[in-house]
């Protein structure tokens, strides 16, 4: 690696924060972010809140529009009904007492969540997108959520019933789709693990056993991605990351048979043994290019370009698929690469370019927090919590504003401050999982 170019985008976390009172920390931190948040995005929101050089437009995605503040407000009220007592009384610092009985009622955020559905709920109209990141129909699914909540059943159904209506199209004409997780028939997968987690052991009426789709997408991912060492193609290369590449795709493979394990071994036992023997076969494959590099590629064509250390393109979004497949396979090796991959990813992961899940650096602390679940090792968690203060620590955060990052419209600003995927909005969804785990949006189930 040139250690020249690293430095201009990244660096080492020479100048940690103090190592204290980390839950506390992150939830006043939280806080600030929530109480601007609300000052800048009005309730029912349709428009993207860009920076001050752009003009606004309606966007319905979660990715960087008004879908992610539907997203917040959903993951608000999962938090504050899961926190027992005692951590809410630890989790106060920023709150007046008025303030903290309001955010502590479920009822506040599900109204907030309710009338942020029906503003965009009235937008919706029929796009070309299919994926949970970018597809409007993904409003539906965090409709379905929101009426499950309010055991509404016939809004639940109605909902439901339109976030699968892109599923007879992708099955119809699957070589029209991209096959890439931001975009693509693995994005919209997501989709389908996340109603059938949800939903797939309720009751009547909100019972709803996705298997059959699952599978089926699985199929078909599995046909364009081939066997043996898969290839994730997009834009004519063949990437390896998380957002466009093949470890999101991995990902959702990995998902897909730990949810519906029964059924895959029933319905195509051959076939489910090839998946695993090819996911198996890339991830060996990725692992190799890792200890040779010290990072993943970001693509097949491009295989000195190592300065990526990101959710989209590089080790962070390989940390997650990793686990699983350690989990799954009881591997040992993929394990001790995640592990490797964390000491990297502390060292270069506090990117310049700073802000949201994509590629900032609450994105990056997922990684640590993944592996923390599963470890239990305090260590991953104090690297967590160093990367989600990197507005408190003085030296990082000044690097941000100054870094000339050529795909913004301003310095120092993301361009959808706002937003779930480069905005505050994936920071505070990271800073709630740090207190009370649910998984990184679009990633995890």
């Amino acid at each position: 690696m040139q250690a020249q170019n690293l430095r201009y985008t990244q660096f080492h976390l020479t100048n940690p924060i103090p190592d204290e009172n980390h839950i506390e920390n992150v939830f006043e931190q939280f806080i600030t972010e929530y109480k601007e948040f609300r000052v800048n995005v009005p309730i029912g929101c349709i428009t993207d809140k860009c920076s001050k050089k752009q003009k606004e437009r309606i966007d319905l995605s979660v990715f960087c529009g008004a879908g992610g503040y539907l997203y917040l407000y959903l993951r608000i009220y999962e938090f504050v009904k899961g926190l027992s007592p005692d951590m809410q009384q630890r989790c106060t610092k920023g709150l007046t007492d008025q303030e903290f009985s309001e955010f502590y009622n479920p009822e506040t955020a599900l109204q907030l969540a309710l009338r942020q559905y029906q503003a965009l709920q009235a937008q919706i109209k029929k796009d070309t997108d299919i994926s949970f990141f970018m597809s409007n129909s993904t409003i539906y699914l965090l409709g379905a959520e929101l009426f499950y909540y309010m055991k509404d059943k016939e809004n639940f159904k109605k909902c439901t019933m339109e976030a699968l209506i892109n599923f007879g199209t992708i099955v119809a004409e699957p070589e029209k789709q991209e096959q890439e997780l931001l975009y693509g028939i693995p994005g919209y997968l997501y989709t389908l693990l996340r109603l059938h987690k949800k939903y797939s052991n309720e009751q009547d009426p909100y019972q709803l056993d996705l298997s059959s789709h699952i599978h089926t997408l699985c199929q078909i991912i599995c046909k364009f991605s081939g066997k043996g060492v898969m290839k994730c193609d997009f834009h004519n290369r063949s990437y390896f990351g998380a957002a466009h590449g093949i470890l999101g795709v991995i990902q959702m493979l990995l998902l897909s048979y730990e949810q519906c394990k029964e059924y895959f071994h029933l319905k195509d036992e051959q076939g489910l043994l090839e998946m695993l023997d090819s996911i198996q076969k890339t991830l060996d494959q990725l692992i190799k290019l890792y200890y040779q590099n010290g990072n993943i590629p970001s693509s097949a064509q491009n295989l000195n370009n190592l300065k990526l250390y990101q959710f989209c393109h590089g080790i962070p979004g390989a940390i997650a698929p990793l686990l699983k497949a350690y989990q799954i396979f009881n591997k040992q090796d993929y394990l001790d690469a995640a592990i490797h991959m964390s000491e990297n990813l502390y060292k270069f992961g506090m990117i310049k370019k700073g802000f949201g899940l994509c590629h900032g650096i609450p994105g990056n602390s997922y990684g640590f927090m993944q592996l923390y679940r599963l470890m239990g090792n305090e260590k991953h968690r104090k690297y967590a919590y160093q990367f989600l203060q990197y507005k408190k620590n003085v030296y990082v955060y000044n690097e941000i504003k100054n870094f000339p990052f050529n795909d913004r419209y301003m310095i120092g600003v993301s361009d959808q401050p706002f937003s779930l995927m480069i905005g505050s909005v994936g920071d505070m969804c990271a800073m709630m999982d740090f207190i009370d785990y649910k998984g990184m949006p679009g990633y995890e189930i």
